[in-house]
């Protein structure tokens, strides 16, 4: 990448970052800004927590449309997209979960307008009209419950209003492709003092970044992350006077689109075995050219989505405290199709109409807040409900028996000449197989999967201030979570012959080592000249996981209970107006669970089929929950007649215990890692409105984050043992982040506005495996905004565009399923240009 000269302007944008209305000349203070990281409203410098607030203005200048774009101003934030609009994962001073397996529940907690999304992935679609978004880093459990080990990102949208207001949005966007965008939205009184509402709807469509090969298909879509969506939000606020206040919120989101491809970055010597097959299939070794966004894809990557939801905040204030309940209801459904070998060869893949993920949750949440001369306390219950279904199929296609054939021996007869040797040896009666017969196209676990998981939790939690003297308070809150899951698995038989004929020699258990199986393999070894060492490495690539029968035996059937206490401790003292310094500890929570897929290994421990099928052991698939110790020091800090902001944080969190998901080319396996693993670093941020040099905005924010697992011993798990005393996978050391805004008025009514902002990310290992194929070395992001518009906001036109610089750089990358050797990557988005025409009175 070219550098240096980007390196210079990322430093000049990580000073600052727009938080004033965009044509506005009113002097702003820090002063002013609030926050409810504490569930109550208080000044951002006055509560004594790692929180950044990001104003719909700074949202708007910066092209923030959802969680993801949030990234590029956020410093300390990693958000990645993967496999489909499911998988994307949010990451707070290196912590996140990795993988699109529902089992796992999120370290970074998302709330919107008070209630918490169960899973990121159903987080991470338009948000409509945002009053602000706040990011509250380290573990938030006391008041936010558990799946927040990492943090916490804080939505609030904006409300009714009882005066009427009106606004269109048009986008028009090209470059790395051609799109728009239509937004508008409405707000006023539906009964003069006693109700308002809100209503907001907005559509986009969008070519995709990649181009597809399909080399035949059927696959007949010639473009991939592409983008075609509508969403409507609506909201009614009703003033009861005497009665208290309430708001209902209504949601719904539609997608249709095709995600997620991901191009190769290595080839590895199966790529002259898939180009035998499908000439073209995979570049070969040296012709890897990923930026091209070019990608091979015979199978469809359809992703339709379906999310939507009704919540309501009712608050009553009593005379000496106010009670607020806010309960929710939200169903979110995608329905997706994955080419799963990443080639154009026709090996493995997912048809839509057989994967699937529904997932719905209610929750309600109680609590009481008053204040007395020296205490601000808080008391509050929480529930939550909810109900997951994940259909899975890995398909073989019609290459699959072939490429096995080629990457195992060089014949593309070899799985039917092995099974049919194995057979006419050791199965009476046995029926040769046709060449083709060992895996018909469709075949493996073609029925589909179905994993059901039903958890419910509970939580009691206090959170508590008390002025110990005029300027220092001590914070303290308890909480006691209380989880229930109960999870079941429909795994569907198999059709694979070939497999088939190896489980009924060697057992339905696989098991190799067996004095019986080892007589097997070294006579039919001394017969057939296959060494035994290859004929067992063939065996468990023709019985994959999606092959085997043995499946279909077991009784899936699970059921945990977690009791578990969290709580925070924190002293702060404010040494003048301008100065507020704090210490805290506190201890976060994320529940453990099901691995809800097939796997060979639970951990670094291979499945024991044997006992799992006399009932002698459960299908390993709970994992332990993740537990986090952390301390903070905070110096919060205000200047220049509060018109400068200047905080520094000093963290350090230790994990008790580490859940860690690994892709290793065939399936995700998850390890809890008891030895567990330890973040620690600094954080500066700043925001300045400066006095001399009205209507310019910089706000900004450097990260250092040394994110490590533990040290253990050897496992026997390659995968696993790679980690060992390594840094995290996505976690960067080294997060910049910021921006800069001048708006400036040129005469009859007019201002015109310049903005910039952008984001460096140091050298990072992309794979949960920490493969070094995996190394994605430092990058810098630039967005840039120009616009003219009314002193009045009644219009403005602004272009703009997003990745200024076309920088090249890789999400997440991942071995090549089934193809040792090979490693693909998602990539990031390229250059985007557009121009935004707004309409408002």
């Amino acid at each position: 990448m070219k550098f240096s000269s980007r390196a210079v302007l990322m430093a000049a944008v990580a000073a600052g970052a727009l938080s004033a209305p965009a044509f506005a000349q009113e002097r702003q203070t820090v002063d002013v800004i609030t926050v409810t990281a504490q569930k109550r409203e208080q000044g951002i410098q006055d509560v004594p927590v790692a929180v950044t607030a990001y104003t719909a203005e700074l949202l708007q200048n910066s092209g923030v449309r959802d969680i993801r774009d949030l990234a590029v101003v956020a410093p300390g934030l990693n958000v990645t997209s993967t496999s489909s609009e499911y998988s994307t994962t949010a990451r707070i001073r290196g912590v996140g979960t990795v993988g699109d397996n529902p089992g796992l529940e999120s370290s970074v907690g998302i709330v919107i307008d008070g209630v918490p999304r169960a899973r990121n992935g159903v987080s991470f679609g338009d948000l409509g009209e945002i009053e602000r978004i706040e990011v509250l880093r380290g573990p938030q459990g006391t008041l936010f419950g558990a799946n927040t080990s990492a943090g916490i990102i804080n939505i609030v949208t904006a409300d009714p209003e009882f005066e009427f207001g009106a606004s269109l949005e048009a986008t028009y966007l090209t470059d790395g492709a051609d799109g728009y965008r239509l937004a508008g939205s409405v707000t006023g009184p539906l009964a003069e003092d006693q109700a308002a509402f809100r209503l907001y709807a907005a559509t986009g469509d969008r070519d995709g970044f990649q181009t597809v090969q399909t080399f035949g298909g059927p696959r007949t879509e010639g473009e991939d992350n592409d983008q075609d969506f509508w969403t409507v939000r609506g909201s009614v606020l009703f003033d009861l006077n005497e009665r208290g206040e309430l708001i209902l919120r209504g949601d719904f989101t539609s997608r249709d689109e095709n995600c997620c491809g991901a191009p190769s970055i290595v080839s590895g010597p199966t790529a002259g075995a898939i180009n035998f097959l499908v000439p073209g299939g995979r570049p070969l070794p040296g012709a890897e050219d990923p930026f091209s966004r070019v990608i091979q894809s015979n199978r469809a990557t359809t992703q339709d989505i379906e999310d939507g939801g009704f919540q309501f905040e009712y608050v009553y204030e009593f005379e000496n405290f106010e009670l607020t309940a806010i309960g929710s209801t939200r169903d979110y459904e995608i329905v997706s199709g994955q080419d799963t070998d990443f080639t154009g060869a026709d090996i493995v893949y997912r048809d839509p109409d057989l994967n699937s993920f529904e997932f719905g949750n209610s929750t309600f949440e109680l609590r009481a807040q008053g204040e007395t001369d020296r205490l601000d306390w808080l008391v509050g219950v929480f529930f939550s409900n909810e109900e997951l279904v994940r259909r899975d199929a890995i398909q073989y296609g019609s290459d699959f028996e072939a490429y096995l054939g080629l990457i195992g021996g060089g014949n593309p007869l070899l799985v039917t000449s092995l099974a049919n040797g194995l057979g006419g040896a050791f199965i009476p009666g046995y029926t040769p197989l046709a060449p083709g017969q060992g895996f018909p196209a469709g075949s493996a676990n073609s029925g589909g999967d179905r994993y059901e998981q039903d958890g419910q939790t509970f939580g009691i939690f206090t959170h508590n201030t008390f002025a110990i003297g005029e300027n220092t308070d001590l914070t303290f809150g308890l909480r006691w979570n209380n989880t229930e899951k109960d999870a079941t698995a429909n795994f569907s038989p198999s059709n694979a012959p070939a497999c088939d004929v190896w489980e009924a020699v060697f057992g339905e258990a696989l098991d190799f080592s067996t004095a019986q199986n080892q007589a097997i393999l070294a006579g039919f070894s001394a017969g057939s000249g296959v060494p035994v060492p290859s004929l067992i490495q063939f065996g468990t690539f023709t019985c994959l996981p999606s092959a085997r029968d043995v499946y279909s035996n077991i009784n899936f059937n699970e059921s945990l209970s977690e009791d578990e206490v969290t709580g925070l401790i924190s002293l702060s003292h404010r040494f003048n107006d301008d100065f507020l310094m704090y210490g805290t500890y506190s201890r976060g929570y994320k529940a453990g669970g099901f691995n809800l897929d097939r796997f060979t290994q639970a951990g670094s421990t291979p499945v024991n089929f044997t006992s799992v099928l006399n009932g002698t052991s459960p299908y390993p698939a709970q994992f332990d929950p993740e537990i986090v110790n952390s301390y903070e020091i905070g110096f919060k800090t205000e200047a220049a007649n509060d018109t400068l902001l200047a905080n520094l944080y000093l963290f350090y969190s230790d994990f008790e215990s580490f859940q860690l998901n690994t892709f290793n080319g065939i399936a995700f396996f998850v390890t809890s890692l008891n030895n567990g693993a330890v973040t620690q670093g600094a954080e500066f941020e700043l925001l300045w409105f400066p006095e001399n040099v009205p209507g310019l905005t910089l706000q900004g924010g450097v990260t250092y984050a040394d994110a490590t697992y533990n040290s253990f011993a050897p496992t026997g798990t390659a995968d696993v043992d790679r980690l060992s005393g390594q840094n995290f996978s996505l976690a960067p050391e080294w997060y910049t982040s910021g921006s800069i805004s001048y708006v400036q008025p040129f005469g009859d009514g007019m201002q015109w506005l310049a903005h910039l902002n952008g984001r460096y990310l140091s050298e990072q290992n992309t794979g949960s495996d920490l493969d070094p194929e995996k190394v994605q070395e430092g990058y810098a992001i630039i967005n840039a905004r120009l616009g003219i518009g009314a002193e009045d906001e009644s219009w403005s036109l602004e272009l703009f565009a997003n990745n200024l610089f076309d920088e090249e750089y890789v999400q997440v990358a991942f071995d090549g399923p089934f193809q040792p050797g090979s490693f693909n990557a998602f990539l990031g988005q390229p250059r985007t240009v557009g121009l935004t025409l707004r309409a408002r009175r």
